[in-house]
């Protein structure tokens, strides 16, 4: 009888073994692949993807603009510009009406000869009259910021 419960036992281990392998032994077989993807952006739940600009194309008329530029400072540092970036009002940028955002002009004060060369990446300036907006540390360079305006040259450099 002892004999019998043996092999009784060892019958039942020989068939969970058997079921075992029916069940989970194609885990290791080549049925199942393997897909790696590779170029896959992630984004965070509350980020919205950004448009990438590029730098303007290569323009052959180089021609100067001559008017009047203002800045803007603190009351808009760590906010959005119109490129996506967050405005730093320690930054060497500007807002201009219509040129490419990345495109990066020389401004020249025409009454003091200080000039500064700054990179487009906002659209502006708001107020009629004006040519471009720069940032706070243009403006400290070129003399602004006690008159908060001064008649300028814009010159593409690239």
């Amino acid at each position: 009888m002892k004999n019998n419960k043996s092999i009784n036992c060892l019958a039942h281990f020989i068939g969970c073994i058997f079921v075992f392998f029916q069940l989970f032994g194609s885990v290791a077989s080549a049925d199942y692949l393997v897909y790696q993807v590779s170029n896959v952006q992630h984004y965070d739940l509350y980020e919205k993807p950004q448009a990438v600009y590029q730098p303007a194309p290569e323009q052959t008329n180089r021609s100067s603009t001559i008017g009047k530029a203002s800045y803007y400072g603190i009351q808009y540092h760590g906010r959005p510009t119109s490129s996506g970036e967050t405005y730093d009002m320690y930054a060497m940028t500007a807002a201009h009406p219509n040129l490419p955002f990345g495109t990066h002009i020389r401004v020249t004060n025409l009454q003091s000869g200080q000039s500064v060369i700054v990179r487009v990446n906002d659209r502006g300036p708001l107020k009629p009259g004006r040519i471009v907006d720069v940032s706070q540390a243009a403006a400290e360079q070129l003399g602004l910021l006690l008159n908060g305006t001064a008649d300028v040259q814009l010159d593409i450099v690239g």
